[in-house]
Parts: C-alpha cells; structure tokens; sequence
C-alpha cells in the first residue's frame, strides 16, 4: 500500500491507497504520530483511494481522533467510498468525523468535531 500526505495550509492531508491491513495501519500510525507531534492540529484523511479498512485501520483513525481532541484538533474524512463508510458507520466511528464529499469541501470546513 501506499500511504501519501502533503501539507496544504496547515491541514496535513494524508491519502492512503487499497487496502489498509494491520501492517498497513502501523505505518499510517506512525506517520500521523509524527505529523501531530511536528504540529497539525487538523487532519483530513482523503479516502477517495481506499478499498478497504480493517479494524486496525479504524483503531488509526479513533486514536488519531482522540489525540486530536486532547489538543484541539479536528479530523475529517474525505471521500470514502461506499465499502470504506459503511465498515465506520457499523463501528460507530463515522459519527465521530466530519464527513465530506472531497478534500476541497473538507479543507473548506471550518467546523470542529469533538468527541464527547
């Protein structure tokens, strides 16, 4: 798999292909670890290239989504597909993002999705 990110205005955007596996979430793991500790505080995950998301995967983005909330940030995905949305809807964890269409609509949003 392969896992690209860019920096666009202070928003790490971060663009995951296929499928992510247990080995596959490690390195998205460490990678969004190390964008948070360097400083984002908003992350959108762009799914448009995502075929499929395990558990481990959704573990990523709940640990990604908690440690946001503990400084602030925000966490949106972008253009999942319908296999991609409905494992998080199932898991519960799609009510804790914000959900967009596309990157552009998620960049443009301003709104803050906290859990409770």
């Amino acid at each position: 798999m392969l896992i690209q990110s860019e920096l666009h205005d202070a928003v790490f955007i971060v663009r995951p292909q296929g499928d992510i596996s247990k080995l596959v979430a490690a390195e998205l793991n460490e990678l969004l670890e190390a964008a948070i500790d360097d400083g984002a505080r908003e992350i959108v995950f762009d799914s448009s290239a995502l075929t499929q998301m395990s558990s481990d995967g959704l573990r990523v983005v709940l640990k990604t989504l908690r440690r946001l909330h503990g400084v602030g940030g925000r966490i949106a995905i972008a253009a999942a597909g319908d296999r991609v949305r409905a494992v998080m809807k199932v898991s519960g964890i799609l009510g804790l993002l914000d959900v967009h269409d596309t990157v552009d609509d998620a960049l443009a949003s301003k709104k803050v999705t906290q859990p409770s």
